[in-house]
């Protein structure tokens, strides 16, 4: 098999590439910074056609998008060609082509207003952020057998990331205080579980809409203290705070997160707690220490 990973210099798509290469899939990954990885920019339909002819994918995995979510809300022309017309291109190569496609989408898909959601419960985003990863996600499921992966709150051990969790560990390391909010509630997710249930999925053959996180439901201060039980930190630098006291430009889903059963149905497990993924992030920072 060949895969396509569009996106494979960011977190979730080094998770992936790093797990092909364990599975001997052949893997080739994208990049808009170039440097090892083949150039693609989803707002160019050149660059798009480019990449898939150089890697003839069986499989592509589209994990690449404008993810800052109040970025968004300040350009949205971009958001909408990066987050919306970009997977439209990618899904009409993979048509072309016979790809199967993998989309990650967002749980920002959903309001916040009675989470956590299943797969089938109505969309109703309150962002920019929001309403063009809905959009990208429509585009790539039209296309037949196609798997969008809903996925939230993603962290592993990625020095060149800003996830929650490298965000916490750099605060914690330059004693800086951190505001995190109390009232925004999701399911955090360990990248390289992600990965893996994921291209588990793709081996059965799955389609449609898959949530793929992990299986504890906490406000982002539950999840910062029980990050800093498994590091050893105090966390007398963690400051609690309402999102209405963080000055956000952009609405967040506050009561969200996800229901797995359906990724538990097809694959006769959910992902690992959070406290086991926080411990293997805890013995990877004695190593770097």
């Amino acid at each position: 098999m060949r895969a396509l990973i569009i996106g494979a210099s960011g977190q979730v798509g080094g998770a992936l590439s790093s797990l092909c290469v364990r599975r001997r899939i052949e893997v080739y990954g994208t990049s808009r910074a170039g440097q090892g990885f083949l150039y693609l920019d989803l707002g160019s339909p050149e660059s798009v056609k480019d990449a898939f002819a150089k890697a003839r994918p069986d499989l592509v995995l589209l994990a690449s998008a404008f993810t800052n979510v109040d970025g968004c809300e300040r350009e949205p022309e971009r958001a909408r060609r990066i987050n919306a017309e970009g997977p439209a291109l990618v899904a009409e190569e993979c048509r072309k082509t016979g790809s199967k496609l993998v989309y990650f989408s967002t749980e920002y898909v959903f309001d916040g207003k009675d989470g956590p959601y299943a797969e089938e419960a109505p969309v109703n985003p309150v962002s920019v952020y929001g309403r063009t990863k809905l959009e990208g996600e429509k585009a790539c499921l039209a296309l037949p057998g196609a798997l969008a992966v809903r996925t939230t709150v993603v962290f592993s051990h990625d020095p060149d990331s800003k996830n929650f969790i490298m965000q916490l560990i750099s605060s914690h390391r330059a004693g800086a205080r951190m505001r995190v909010p109390s009232d925004q509630y999701s399911n955090p997710t360990y990248a390289p579980e992600l990965a893996a249930a994921v291209l588990d999925l793709v081996e059965k053959g799955a389609s449609g809409v898959y949530n793929v996180v992990g299986p504890d439901r906490l406000n982002r201060y539950e999840f910062a203290l029980k990050a800093c039980g498994a590091f050893g930190f105090d966390p007398a630098f963690l400051e609690p705070k309402l999102t209405s006291e963080l000055g956000q430009l952009a609405p967040r889903p506050l009561s969200a997160g996800l229901r797995s059963d359906k990724l538990a149905g097809t694959l006769g497990r959910r992902l690992p707690p959070v406290e086991e993924s926080l411990r293997k992030i805890a013995v990877l920072l004695k190593q770097y220490e």
